[in-house]
């Protein structure tokens, strides 16, 4: 059987102080770095990455990963994804947070969905009104990065 989350379990769990807010955010530019990469070298390349492990240490990101390269239906993704996620005891609640934000980046990777769709507007929204402004401009930075090291400027390049 599989576990359905309603709207209150949903919401429950996703909330999290400032701090562990800001812990996601590493999360963020890990799946930043792989959407980009995934977009410039197609899927398999994001399966390249996450074998560094000191790089990805998370072993739900290197599954969610695993699943997308693996996986061509996103609705399965989904449902895999979110099993795990509720069949997982959590210690933390940004623990629940840093896994919908893997699972709903993974997914729309899968669907070819537009990058600043996912990280200007869907990701944000996830942290709420107070982090969305943070978050949209940390993707409008890695972009501008993305660019910059494209045209041959000098500076440290957002995948380094």
């Amino acid at each position: 059987m599989i576990f359905s989350m309603d709207t209150e379990y949903f919401a429950q769990k996703i909330q999290c102080t400032r701090d562990d807010k800001e812990d996601c955010l590493a999360t963020v530019r890990q799946l930043l770095e792989l959407a980009y990469t995934s977009r410039e070298r197609g899927l398999l390349a994001m399966d390249e990455m996450v074998q560094d492990t000191a790089r990805y240490p998370d072993a739900f990101l290197r599954k969610a990963v695993q699943l997308t390269v693996e996986i061509a239906d996103s609705e399965k993704i989904r449902k895999i994804l979110y099993n795990l996620i509720v069949t997982t005891k959590f210690m933390a609640n940004h623990h629940f947070l840093k896994d919908v934000l893997i699972t709903e980046t993974m997914i729309a990777l899968s669907q070819g969905e537009d990058l600043d769709y996912l990280f200007a507007h869907l990701l944000p929204s996830y942290f709420g009104l107070e982090y969305f402004a943070k978050v949209e401009e940390m993707y409008y930075d890695f972009k501008e990065a993305v660019v910059r090291a494209r045209n041959g400027e000098t500076g440290e390049g957002p995948l380094e």
